[in-house]
């Protein structure tokens, strides 16, 4: 009887918990850590409390296939979902100075996260997986981040381990962006042309990553079926594909999974240059809503006595691709004299997502950029999944 009602709590908890984060997402804590950050936070309560009753005795736990199954299915529609969101269409109105930065962006992590491979990430167990996870982590946020890490066929627990490293590292990367980044790069590549235009025609463009409440219409439960169909679809072509590699017992898993991330972010890239199924305004907001049960799912059903204990060295890492990255991404800026705002508001789309943006732009007195800044932060989720699992098929 026991473990059926804590099956049930473990649902109730895993789909009202991100609510509540939502709902209180401008409290000083979740400002400070994320949305995401206290889902992970919450959840890992959750596998600690469980934790500590397994110590004094006690045969209670949480299902650790309920919160694998919610896991999947809910990034599976949230993918899709943030896409569909993405103003990818208006790439075309983004100027040269503002594509050039973003596209030295991205291949500054490649070129960053392929050397940290070969000179420490190859010697690890974890190494491969979290240097092409921060590929799509560094050029879109985290959805890239969990959908290369579901498509390379991660451990959960080395994907929880990765998102609380980056968590840690990206609030300290934040504070610097904030406070020293602008005077460091003023005197390392100035302020460019001050006349520089950003963006051509006006710039009305949405921000594809803000949380905000969900508003239920027909469209959005159109939008929400579109997305499971696409999650059915890949299901089909993975089983397709492991059916036709011999369906060997016990790895339907690994095709089924890819299978699904890739076809979820091919239409969710397709369905946004639809006019009806981009301007739903809730897209977002159901997609940020479903990584967050993601988050908690994931977290909750941990069984701590097994997590690694590599998680500062994973940090480590994390905190040398980061800082690589703005340096060298800085350096080529000034060989293409680009200057200091722009390459501050593009490399803030790429690491943190266009939700980031806005906030950066504020700090810079640019106002200028932050709808091209939206824009990367829309092409970086196009495109970090793909480039992410490329790498890691590369360097596995």
């Amino acid at each position: 009887m026991w473990p059926i009602i804590i099956t049930l709590l473990q649902l109730v908890a895993i789909f009202v918990i991100p609510i509540l984060i939502i709902k209180y997402r401008h409290k000083p804590l979740t400002k400070l850590f994320g949305p995401v950050g206290m889902a992970y936070f919450w959840g890992l309560m959750v596998a600690l409390l469980f934790y500590l009753l397994h110590l004094a005795g006690l045969p209670y736990s949480l299902s650790s296939d309920v919160g694998e199954i919610v896991s999947y299915v809910a990034v599976g529609i949230a993918i899709p979902l943030l896409l569909f969101s993405c103003s990818l269409a208006q790439i075309k109105k983004l100027t040269k100075p503002v594509l050039t930065s973003f596209g030295l962006l991205t291949l500054t992590v490649m070129v960053v996260a392929i050397v940290a491979w070969a000179v420490w990430g190859r010697h690890t167990d974890w190494g491969t997986y979290i240097s092409a996870a921060a590929i799509g982590l560094y050029t879109g946020g985290t959805p890239n981040f969990i959908s290369i890490g579901l498509s390379v066929g991660a451990d959960f627990s080395l994907i929880v381990l990765g998102n609380l490293s980056d968590m840690m590292v990206g609030g300290i990367f934040y504070v610097f962006l904030l406070t020293l980044a602008k005077p460091l790069l003023l005197k390392l590549i100035g302020v460019g042309d001050e006349h520089t235009l950003y963006l051509k025609g006006n710039d009305d463009v949405d921000n594809a990553d803000e949380i905000n409440k969900i508003v239920f219409s027909k469209s959005l439960l159109r939008n929400i079926a579109i997305a499971f169909g696409s999650a059915v679809v890949g299901a089909g072509v993975g089983v397709l594909i492991w059916l036709l590699k011999g369906s060997v017992e016990g790895t339907l898993t690994a095709y089924l999974v890819p299978g699904v991330m890739i076809v979820v972010t091919i239409c969710g890239i397709a369905f946004s240059f639809a006019p009806k199924v981009h301007k739903e305004k809730s897209n977002s907001a159901m997609g940020q809503y479903l990584i967050l049960v993601f988050s908690f799912a994931l977290s909750s059903s941990l069984q701590l006595e097994n997590i690694s204990t590599h998680i500062w060295q994973i940090c480590l890492y994390l905190a040398a691709i980061t800082f690589l990255t703005f340096f060298l991404h800085a350096l080529l800026c000034k060989c293409f004299h680009i200057g200091c705002d722009c390459a501050l508001v593009t490399l803030t789309a790429g690491v943190y997502g266009p939700a980031f943006v806005p906030a950066i732009a504020k700090q810079l007195k640019n106002q200028d950029l932050v709808a091209p800044g939206l824009i990367c932060g829309s092409i970086g989720y196009a495109i970090g999944t793909f480039l992410g699992v490329l790498v890691y098929l590369l360097i596995a």
